[in-house]
């Protein structure tokens, strides 16, 4: 049995940010962002994860179990720091900014009964979990001043998150045909977003953002738990 587990589709809205800027003008109505900054952010993140179960075929008679998909829809809180670099030019901004994040995010989903190909369904259940326990991005962005202290912006670039996953398939009653399956891996896969920052004093600035991040996809051959007779396949 294949499973194929797509594990991006992160998304985290509504992110407040507070950073610190080094190099800020005296009086706000003058601000200037060109400079270094560092702060914290907190917000939260969902998800698809879809988990899509092929079997694989076999050389003996007996009926196909059917495709699925489980859409497990991880969420949860995530927070964390950041650290940039902006150049103010007229009223364009241009920097790069690096941050990490701690994930709570996790989803879970079962189908039941378990369905074949013929129509016909046998008692059990087909089931995968998934958690994201930290991310990253690396994003350079662009940003225009509507007022000198209101930057509306966009980013995009280099994304990193650790991942782990189970599933199942559980035929039962009897429960001793099982097909586990689980990985914990950081995976690589790019970002994109954008936000707007609100300067509310010469050194501090606040800001709401929305990222997507997408860490690609990772496909899993499930064993049987119990050995099957030798002319199994897969």
């Amino acid at each position: 049995m294949k499973l194929s587990h797509l594990t991006g589709l992160l998304s985290v809205a509504c992110m407040l940010i507070f950073s610190q800027t080094a190099l800020a003008a005296e009086c706000a109505q003058s601000f200037d962002w060109t400079g270094p900054y560092a702060g914290v952010h907190l917000g939260y993140g969902w998800g698809d994860a879809a988990t899509q179960v092929d079997p694989l075929p076999h050389n003996f008679v007996s009926p196909d179990q059917a495709p699925s998909t489980l859409h497990l829809g991880p969420a949860g809180i995530v927070g964390g720091v950041q650290a940039g670099y902006n150049y103010q030019m007229g009223r364009f901004v241009a920097g790069i900014e690096a941050d990490f994040s701690g994930s709570a995010m996790s989803g879970s989903k079962s189908a039941s009964p378990i369905l074949f190909t013929n129509g016909s369904t046998v008692p059990g259940a087909v089931s995968a979990n998934q958690e994201t326990n930290w991310f990253g991005t690396l994003r350079p962005r662009l940003g225009y001043t509507v007022t000198p202290t209101l930057l509306i912006y966009g980013a995009g670039g280099l994304a990193y998150g650790n991942v782990s996953y189970s599933a199942n398939t559980n035929f039962a009653p009897s429960g001793t045909e099982t097909y586990p399956a689980s990985f914990s891996k950081t995976q690589v896969g790019w970002t994109a977003g954008g936000g707007v920052e609100y300067a509310f004093s010469k050194r501090w600035t606040v800001k709401a953002e929305y990222l997507y991040i997408n860490l690609g996809s990772e496909s899993v051959i499930a064993n049987p738990s119990l050995p099957n007779p030798p002319f199994q396949e897969g």
